[in-house]
């Protein structure tokens, strides 16, 4: 049976993925910027950031509300948050603080002019209910925006069998853990369900053969998903394979010359009714 940690985030909490965290939040933080803009992120906010992990999210949302504003980022991982606090004194952005609190019943006091979050949903074990609580931590008027993925649209064009099978995999553990790996193509829904009228762009990034980051983000969320796909029966330590995963997946691609994808980001964003 998974241990409480595990059944909370399916693909724990060492080193080795928080090293793919941070490889992951390069990978996406132009794309959540965007996202943060659009939805009307502005000087003076006082922003929540909700599963702030590192805190990537959070220092840039920081960096959009200015010094006359300020962001708490709140997770449930101790240590995640200590890196979010060394990153954000080595940013020298002191409009940022970072709480521990479990999600999303988090108890705080506070009121927000924005509640943001990335790939945070996709842990809930209901998107809508826990969207409906958070909203009383946000002002009437005020800004909600999340950017959630749709991982079964991570792939390659023409497809090649290794990537194709690892995408399979991990839609699965996650489907099995009792997570929602396709959140991202339910965000509209789960808005509307939560009593708000959303904005909708979905976003990816895309790399032709196999030489670029996809394989490499795919091979470690891969690696850091092994132990709950052996646990859940989703595949064997020899059928997935990790030390040879991303050779393979680049190899396929080039021999083809396939336009590698990683998943679908889809971002959200609506103004809490007044």
């Amino acid at each position: 049976m998974a241990g409480q940690d595990e059944a909370v985030y399916p693909l724990g909490y060492t080193s080795v993925e928080a090293d793919r965290l941070e490889r992951q939040a390069a990978f996406l933080n132009d794309l959540t910027e965007d996202m943060l803009r659009r939805a009307g992120l502005r000087p003076g906010m006082r922003v929540l950031d909700i599963g702030c992990g590192m805190g990537d999210v959070s220092l840039l949302a920081a960096r959009l509300v200015g010094p006359s504003g300020s962001v708490v980022g709140v997770d449930r991982d101790a240590e995640g948050l200590n890196r979010a606090r060394a990153k954000a004194a080595a940013a020298e952005l002191a409009n940022v603080e970072f709480r521990r609190a479990e999600l999303p019943e988090i108890g705080f006091d506070d009121k927000f002019d924005a509640l943001i979050g990335r790939l945070v949903m996709i842990y809930f074990p209901d998107p809508a209910a826990g969207l409906r609580h958070l909203l009383s931590y946000v002002v009437p008027g005020g800004i909600v925006a999340f950017q959630e993925p749709d991982l079964s649209r991570a792939g390659t064009v023409p497809e090649t069998p290794s990537m194709a099978e690892a995408v399979v995999r991990m839609n699965l553990v996650f489907e099995r853990r009792g997570f929602h790996p396709r959140i991202g193509a339910s965000l509209g829904q789960v808005f509307t369900a939560a009593g708000l009228a959303p904005s909708l762009l979905g976003t990816t990034r895309m790399e032709h053969g196999g030489s670029g980051f996809c394989p490499a983000w795919l091979a470690a969320t891969i690696r850091s998903l092994a132990p709950a796909m052996v646990e859940t029966k989703v595949a064997t330590e020899a059928e997935i394979d990790c030390e040879t995963l991303e050779q393979r997946v680049r190899r396929e691609a080039d021999e083809i010359g396939a336009m590698v994808l990683g998943p679908l980001m889809v971002g959200a964003w609506a103004v809490k009714p007044s």
